[in-house]
């Protein structure tokens, strides 16, 4: 539990703002706990008055919500000031595991086979740049975490207004749904491969991963990663066999990583590559996932904890998305190779992800459609289960539900996965039509994701003056929100068709829509912030009216 300060020990204006805090209905502005949620019935249970100053939280605090998804199992991590320890990183290995299968889902491999098809080795080095690019918004999800111990669920609620949060709620189950169904269809279509039964059925079966994830989740987190980690190391291992029996032409392979280029008429390939890379709800997991792990948050000790905590999880990062990287290359490489040996013999083929056996087995033999077949099924088992555990975060951040882990893995599934279900159902004969409608809405959803976390990593109030962006990052984090914005909407009006005047005024409609929103949540000042006491709304009057706050309930002028 919490400690909290005598009242005796404040400076007297403090002890106004709290005694002008305890007595205000909105829950926004009385004091609050690490989860974001108010502190009274805690300050009860310690004997203090609500709204009293409580210490920073210590290594025998009460669970998080982030560490309580996995049934109060974590792993306690010890400060000390070594400089760099290898059995150390290993307690940080985990999270960044999880957010790389994102990378590997069906849809991800099947965009692999698309761009072997369309432009051969050519596109690895943009492949590469956009994992390096994921490297470091990854790590930024993960820093937010760390610093603030709140994921960027719970930061998006907190900091803008309700119709607004309920819009990027909104916009975020629809990322997740989307991703959904390309994991669901592949884990079918894998099932299909080594079974022969229907895809439709495959569909359904799929819907059981969600006990058996539940079941695995009783065994702690560590087990949870182990589990993840073997299913991603089950799709490395077939398709490194499948390339090295393949034998693609080396050289042409480091030219495509090094060399860059883009072949006449893969520009929406190209943009698509880095959508299918970047994925919005694994930045709201990734900034959760780091809860795991419990820091020595002690005033002495919390500095120097959290910022060996962000060194550590930026290594892990790194290495798991390098990893992913190596995957995709592997996946690009191996139908290269296929695609040019049936085209020497004139055989005609389908670049898809069910046509992926067929291409294979022709080249290969009976065998490797075996082995393609159990990667996708590894994969897109494991990748249902983090896409349950986003659901998971998403919903629990914005609506705080008072559930019990059970019930919120039953209540998320059914929110992101019952949807999937149906579509996957009945659209299976137009899945690539259907891929390309996902793509865009990934890329839509990434640009409302991305702002908030930008705009949180630069406010001193909300990660404090020793962990919040300097002048440069700002520049560059703009430099970077301009770009994924821009890209996105090339990729949105790319499969628009513009065959009539009014689908020209449709596009431009869409377009300035699409800005006009982007803009008001860039400018949109932030709600409240986390100075440590309370959360107070320091904007500026005039601000608060133009945006329709609430009047201010917390007097700020004394800090």
């Amino acid at each position: 539990m919490w400690e909290s300060l005598s009242m005796s020990e404040q400076d007297p204006r403090e002890q106004r703002q709290r005694q002008h805090a305890s007595s205000m209905h909105a829950p926004e502005y009385v004091e609050m706990n690490a989860i974001g949620s108010p502190r009274e019935s805690d300050d009860r249970e310690n004997g203090a008055k609500p709204g009293a100053i409580s210490r920073e939280p210590t290594m025998e605090d009460d669970l998080t919500a982030v560490e309580e998804a996995f049934q109060s199992h974590y792993v306690k991590i010890e400060y000390d000031k070594r400089r760099f320890s290898l059995k150390k990183l290993w307690k940080f290995v985990g999270p960044g595991l999880l957010v790389s299968q994102a990378l590997l889902d069906p849809g991800n491999i099947e965009s692999d086979i698309s761009q072997a098809d369309t432009s051969g080795y050519q596109l690895l080095w943009l492949l590469l740049l956009a994992h390096i690019l994921c490297i470091f918004v990854q790590s930024l999800a993960a820093r937010l975490g760390v610093v603030t111990g709140r994921h960027l669920a719970q930061h998006i609620k907190q900091q803008y207004p309700r119709a607004l949060s309920l819009v990027f709620w909104a916009l975020s189950e629809l990322a997740i749904i989307g991703a959904d169904i390309q994991e669901v269809i592949g884990t079918a279509t894998a099932l299909h491969i080594l079974t022969a039964i229907p895809i439709w059925a495959g569909v359904v079966i799929t819907a059981v991963d969600s006990f058996v994830f539940l079941y695995i989740q009783r065994f702690g987190v560590r087990v949870t990663e182990l589990v993840f980690g073997l299913m991603v190391t089950t799709l490395a291992v077939c398709f490194w066999l499948e390339m090295v029996l393949i034998k693609p032409d080396a050289r042409e392979v480091v030219k495509g990583m090094v060399i860059p280029r883009i072949p006449h008429g893969s520009a929406v390939q190209a943009v698509g590559i880095i959508g299918c890379v970047l994925m919005p709800h694994n930045l709201f997991l990734h900034s959760a996932l780091v809860g795991s792990r419990k820091l020595d948050r002690r005033e002495e000790t919390r500095e120097g904890a959290i910022r060996e905590a962000m060194r550590y999880f930026k290594i892990e990062t790194s290495i798991s998305l390098i990893y992913a990287y190596l995957i995709n290359m592997a996946v690009v490489v191996v139908f290269c190779k296929a695609f040019e040996m049936l085209r020497a013999e004139g055989v005609s083929y389908a670049a898809s992800l069910a046509e992926g056996a067929t291409v294979l087995s022709h080249v290969l033999g009976d065998g490797s459609k075996y082995v393609y077949a159990i990667g996708l099924l590894a994969i897109g088992q494991s990748t249902t289960m983090t896409g349950t555990l986003s659901g998971q975060y998403v919903t629990e951040g914005f609506w705080n539900m008072p559930v019990k882990p059970w019930q919120r893995v039953l209540i998320t599934r059914g929110i992101s996965l019952v949807p999937a279900l149906i579509v996957a159902v009945t659209a299976t004969a137009h899945i690539d039509l259907l891929s390309e409608i996902i793509n865009v809405i990934q890329a839509v959803v990434l640009s409302f994701t991305i702002i908030p976390l930008l705009k949180l990593q630069a406010h001193a109030e909300v990660m404090g003056p020793e962990f919040s962006f300097g002048r440069l990052a700002r520049i560059a984090s703009l430099g970077l929100t301009l770009a994924i914005i821009t890209l996105n909407a090339y990729m949105v009006a790319s499969v628009i068709p513009l065959n009539s005047a009014g689908m020209y005024v449709a596009l431009i409609a869409v377009v300035l829509v699409y800005i006009a929103i982007l803009a008001y949540t860039a400018a949109f000042p932030l709600r409240c912030v986390w100075n440590r006491r309370m959360l107070v709304d320091r904007a500026p009057s005039c601000i608060r009216w133009l945006f329709g706050r609430a009047k201010l309930a917390v007097d700020t002028a004394a800090s």
